[in-house]
C-alpha cells in the first residue's frame, strides 16, 4: 500500500496533474525495462500540443500517448483517444516526423489503471492514427 501511495499522491488542488505525471514515470519506465525502448524524449513539445512519449523500438520510432485512469473509470485510456484527441496530436506528430526524418513510425497507447492498492499496465501497440 506504501508503494502505491507513492505513485499516486493525494493532493486536492494538483491530484490529476500528479496522477497523470506518475502514471507517465510508469508507463516510461515499462518501456525501458519490461519492452527495452530506448527513451528518445518526454514531454515533447511544440506549438500545438505534447507528445507524452516518444521511443525507439529497433527501427521504429513509437509515439505513446499515456492515459492513466482509475480501475473503475467509465471510460477507459484507450477509448479516451478520441479521434478529436488523435486529430490535435496530428500537427505534433508530423513535425516531429519531419524534423527528424523518419521513415518508420507508430502510435501506442498506454494506459495505466489504478485503485487504492496496485495498477496494471495496458500496452496498445500500433494504433490506426492517419
Amino acid at each position: 500500500m506504501g508503494f502505491f501511495v507513492e505513485f499516486f499522491p493525494k493532493a486536492m488542488s494538483t491530484q490529476k496533474q500528479e496522477t497523470g505525471s506518475e502514471g507517465e514515470k510508469l508507463a516510461v519506465n515499462f518501456l525501458k525495462k519490461k519492452k527495452k525502448y530506448k527513451i528518445l524524449e518526454k514531454n515533447w513539445h511544440h506549438k500545438n500540443g505534447e507528445i507524452d512519449v516518444i521511443a525507439q523500438d529497433g527501427e521504429v520510432t513509437v509515439f505513446v500517448e499515456v492515459r492513466t485512469r482509475q480501475k473503475d473509470a467509465l471510460v477507459s485510456g484507450y477509448f479516451s483517444v478520441t479521434k478529436k484527441k488523435k486529430n490535435a496530436l496530428k500537427p505534433v506528430l508530423q513535425a516531429y516526423i519531419s524534423q527528424n526524418y523518419l521513415q518508420y513510425f507508430r502510435f501506442d497507447i498506454i494506459e495505466i489503471a489504478y485503485d487504492e492498492k496496485n495498477f496494471e499496465i495496458f500496452h496498445y501497440e500500433n494504433i490506426p492514427f492517419f
